[in-house]
């Protein structure tokens, strides 16, 4: 019995716990977004008819004394029912006879909520490290590359032409070129140095985790594609025998193009992969510096943190439009609670929960940008056509407002179905998120 019930304690606290975390960080998220809707909606005397946390069928609601509080089914978005929103009414309190301005703060609230959330998370985050880092170079590692060009002392102002506001932005801005070579403007002896073609390392595990008999565990999703499973033993690779774990990365790093052929074997069966492309990362062949903690230097490095993932947001969704990454790469509601889920069980485990309050920065910030974008049926889509009624001096007719905003939920919606259908066939397979 006591063993059972260690069991069931067990499931409840590494799995049951990380997937209520994630439902909770959602449910924070959508419920800072739409009270920020709400709470400047009730400062202009704007009616609110419903304030609802979730989607679908209402399973709790109170009535207010004018709005109705509601918790719906799925976590997975939110509403403020504003009485002339998205349509003509005739009560002088109702949203779409407001002025212009007043309906540009209640709309622009939501998202301005998220990234306050989000910099209110930086700073707890730089508040828990015992120092803040910088963009100075400490040292460089025994057998450094970059250290050709750059030199201890040197402060990183910018990579590859993008400022650089934390320390944060030295590994992002590094990953998004695979070349190996980068350009750098750092301050060194108080003068702006340009350092081109800095040149860095590249190397990469495999993306799985092995045992010493070369089984592998915990393959990646890119590799999953490809048709290896956890369990599979890795016989060859380029045609070069490894019988151990230093046998298999020395022939991985032997190929600087990480591409493969690789026969496994699994069970009694022995299987052969061409062109097994391996993600890379660039090895950081230096440390930076880090400084003590204040009031400034914390709120310095918060603001630094939030802006970084902020341009994070507007420089992945370049990549995407570019062609750099596609659909497959992209992760709907499912896919980020997944994430958020094993982001979770690892902290209870471990009881650091650095990662997880790095991700809610992450992603309540993503969202707060995402609202603001100029997209029809977005909060920035309705702002849009409000700097058009500013510029003219007229709204735009309801109705063809209406018809433009539906449309543009109408392509939202079928982006999130093939999103989330994407999702379900990772989940589903096995193949995974990451």
């Amino acid at each position: 019995m006591e063993l059972t019930l260690l069991s069931v304690g067990t499931v409840l606290v590494t799995k049951v716990v990380p997937v209520a975390i994630a439902i909770l960080f959602f449910g924070l998220i959508i419920l800072i977004h739409e009270f920020g809707h709400f709470i400047f909606a009730k400062l202009f005397g704007v009616k609110v008819n419903e304030f609802a946390i979730g989607m679908g069928p209402t399973i709790l609601k109170k009535q207010g004394k004018e709005t109705k509080y509601a918790l719906r089914l799925f976590p997975i978005g939110g509403f403020v029912a504003m009485e002339g929103e998205g349509e003509e009414s005739k009560d002088e309190r109702a949203y779409c006879n407001q002025k212009v301005w007043k309906r540009m703060i209640i709309l622009s609230a939501g998202a301005v909520f998220n990234l306050i959330l989000g910099l209110i998370v930086c700073f707890f985050l730089v508040s828990s490290e015992d120092l803040i880092g910088t963009n100075e170079i400490l040292q460089f590692y025994d057998g450094s590359v970059s250290s050709e060009k750059l030199q201890v002392g040197d402060e990183i102002i910018e990579i590859d032409e993008k400022r650089v506001f934390s320390d944060y932005d030295i590994s992002f801005l590094m990953q998004r070129n695979g070349t190996g070579y980068y350009d750098f403007v750092v301050k060194r002896d108080g003068k702006k140095v340009v350092l081109e073609d800095v040149p860095f390392a590249k190397r990469t595990s495999g993306n799985f985790t092995y045992a010493s008999d070369c089984t592998i565990a915990s393959v990646s999703a890119k590799l999953k594609k490809a048709g290896m499973k956890d369990g599979d033993i890795i016989t060859s690779v380029n045609g070069v025998p490894v019988e151990n774990g230093n046998e298999l990365i020395m022939a991985i790093n032997m190929d600087s193009d990480y591409i493969y052929d690789l026969t496994v074997k699994r069970g009694e069966e022995e299987l052969s992969f061409s062109g097994v492309e391996f993600m890379t990362a660039t090895v950081f062949d230096f440390v930076i510096l880090g400084e003590e903690k204040g009031v400034l230097s914390v709120t310095k490095a918060a603001f630094g943190y939030a802006l970084s993932m902020g341009r994070m947001v507007y420089l992945s969704l370049f990549d995407l439009l570019r062609g750099q990454y596609g659909m497959s790469d992209l992760a709907g509601p499912i896919g980020t609670v997944s994430v958020i889920t094993d982001i979770a069980e690892t902290s209870v485990v471990t009881a650091d929960w650095t990662s997880l309050f790095m991700i809610l920065a992450m992603i309540t910030i993503n969202i707060g940008l995402f609202n603001l974008l100029p997209v029809p049926a977005l909060d920035g889509g309705h702002l849009f056509f409000m700097f058009i009624e500013l510029i003219v001096r007229k709204p735009i007719p309801q109705k063809y407002a209406s018809w433009i905003h539906a449309a543009g939920l109408v392509l939202l919606l079928i982006f999130m179905a093939l999103i989330s259908f994407s999702d379900l066939y990772k989940w589903i397979s096995g193949i995974g998120f990451y």
